[in-house]
């Protein structure tokens, strides 16, 4: 591909409608999709429309990224059936790409099904004797998604999108957001096409989040997304598709505000826990009429010991047979334990110095440059709000902080009692080794399951199960677990909240505005910054080159 593609040949173009938008429609039927260790989707259906915002909420690893995948094709069902009459584009949580995959690389992929489609429409024409319905079914299908126009369309969003780059720069010399911002352009630039989006808020700084949130509110195909931000679902989401085991029913399809979906899932999970124990104190009641109707029993009648409950009863009186049977009754109909949720517990982390870090004219050249004259000073229970558009060099200020990396200028000083617990944006963790083997280092395996499980960040179950195999949230809960559990007098948090559940984010936002420890914070989780909003603030600026 030519860097002209990416060069700025005029005005963004006006939307044309598509024309198979009043017949867009995407379908999954009684889905199930396993992966060796039991159904991580059973029986899931759900309709989306041109027009729909459908948003895919539940906890970490209940498999929303998955059946996001098995939706837009990426991912091939075990059982059920997936339609969908338009093209399908994914931007998945993470970019899996080969070492050496350029912006051109990326582009040629975006551009594909357009290019694709007036291929099929040039063979179509040029035949010797044209079939009239072949050429009207292929000229349907680039009028539809615009494919004339595709590579205008395409470098109008990207130079909107701040992210036009030359096509041969590689994709690893890009910060997160700029490839998040790159790959939503290519994903979103066909007209009336169904977008897969997951987690796309994660790396957006707020001009680029505004943006996304109008691109997905004008688009006329269909908008399908997981993610966790309260913002974003309380904007754009107009319908939900809830994976959490909040209700007795399973996955619950719903259409309203995110506010709403809250208020339900609680009502919901209150009808579930008060049919339960009403169950319960039934079946106790019963048990204990039963009791007493059997020592009202002829002392001649005593059953053998063995004898089947209904044998027994068979030889009592009638209201004892009644009794059995309404507490059979009772029992069969009791509803499944409720789920207790997970629930986030900061352990105990202290300061031990009057001043933690202390940090001047911070320079890495061509990265991050700390203002000048504003000396960083952290004690304990300091608190810092890092703030910057994509490319400030948050995340490199963070790593000079944490003494990951040398500067080329000023000077950071960190008392030796202070101990530092960074928060990467992109932790990498072993894939075959499980949170136990990982975590090993820091105790002895039975009181760091213990210590583990005391966070609520992770289930028994999670602990002994490689890495790999855990969702992209539930190793960003590893991740933060073995930052805590150093208990660090100081924290650096770089997108805390990435690719966790909302009630996760909910409770390690109130926790990180009570912790004794000093926090340093870079998010975009807009939720978050309000809940921070009295935090002092640094701002950056893009370095120079």
């Amino acid at each position: 591909m030519q860097s002209s593609l990416i060069a700025p040949d005029g005005a963004p173009l006006p939307a044309r409608p598509a024309t198979i938008t009043a017949h867009t429609h995407l379908r999954a039927s009684r889905v199930t999709k396993s992966f060796g260790e039991g159904a991580v989707l059973a029986d899931i259906s759900v309709t989306a429309r041109a027009g729909d915002c459908l948003a895919i909420i539940g906890d970490n690893g209940v498999g929303k990224s998955t059946l996001l995948r098995v939706l837009a094709g990426a991912l091939p069902a075990d059982e059920g059936e997936v339609t969908c009459t338009t093209t399908r584009s994914l931007v998945d949580q993470e970019l899996v790409a080969p070492p050496g995959t350029t912006v051109g690389d990326l582009l040629e992929a975006a551009l594909a099904p357009s290019r694709e489609a007036i291929a099929v429409l040039e063979r179509a024409t040029s035949q010797d004797v044209r079939d009239g319905d072949e050429v009207e079914a292929a000229l349907a299908q680039v009028d539809a998604i615009d494919a004339w126009n595709a590579e205008r369309r395409l470098t109008a969003d990207l130079l909107q999108s701040g992210v036009a780059q030359p096509a041969e720069t590689l994709l690893e010399a890009l910060s997160p957001g700029q490839r998040y911002r790159l790959r939503l352009a290519c994903a979103m630039h066909v007209p009336g096409g169904a977008v897969f989006l997951d987690e796309p808020s994660n790396h957006l700084d707020d001009v680029s989040l505004d943006r996304l949130a109008r691109r997905i509110a004008d688009h006329d195909g269909i908008v399908i997304l997981v993610s966790h931000d309260r913002w974003l679902l309380g904007r754009v989401a107009t319908s939900f598709l809830d994976l959490d085991p909040g209700s007795e029913d399973g996955p619950r399809a719903f259409r309203g505000t995110f506010a709403e979906l809250r208020a339900e899932r609680s009502r919901a999970r209150a009808r579930w826990r008060d049919a339960y124990d009403a169950n319960l104190v039934e079946t106790e009641r019963l048990e204990d009429e039963l009791a007493r109707a059997r020592s009202a029993t002829p002392d001649a009648w005593r059953p053998e010991k063995g004898t089947g409950r209904h044998q027994r009863a068979s030889r009592a009186g009638g209201g004892v047979r009644m009794l059995n049977r309404r507490l059979d009754e009772v029992r069969d109909a009791r509803p499944p334990v409720p789920p207790e949720p997970l629930r986030f517990e900061l352990p105990r982390l202290e300061a031990a110095a009057d001043t933690l870090i202390t940090a001047t004219d911070l320079e890495l050249r061509g990265r991050v440059r700390q203002p000048a004259g504003e000396p960083l000073v952290l004690g304990p229970g300091g608190r810092l709000l890092m703030t910057g558009a994509n490319g400030a060099g948050k995340s490199s200020l963070l790593a000079l902080l944490a003494g990951a990396t040398t500067p080329d200028a000023g000077s950071v000083v960190r008392d030796e009692a202070a101990r530092i617990g960074w928060l990467r944006q992109e932790p990498v963790l072993p894939p075959r080794a499980s949170a136990l083997d990982h975590l090993a280092p820091l105790d002895d395996e039975d009181v760091l399951r213990e210590r583990l499980l005391r966070t609520g960040l992770l289930t028994e179950r999670d602990l002994d199960r490689p890495l790999g195999v855990l969702s992209v949230g539930q190793r960003q809960r590893v991740a933060i677990a073995e930052v805590l559990l150093r208990r660090p007098s100081v924290l650096l948090l770089d997108e805390p909240t990435n690719h966790l559940s909302v009630t996760l984010v909910d409770e390690l936002g109130e926790a990180l505005l009570t912790t004794p420890a000093a926090v340093v914070l870079v998010t975009h989780d807009r939720a978050l910054r309000e809940a921070t909003a009295a935090w002092p603030q640094l701002e950056l600026e893009p370095a120079a080159p």
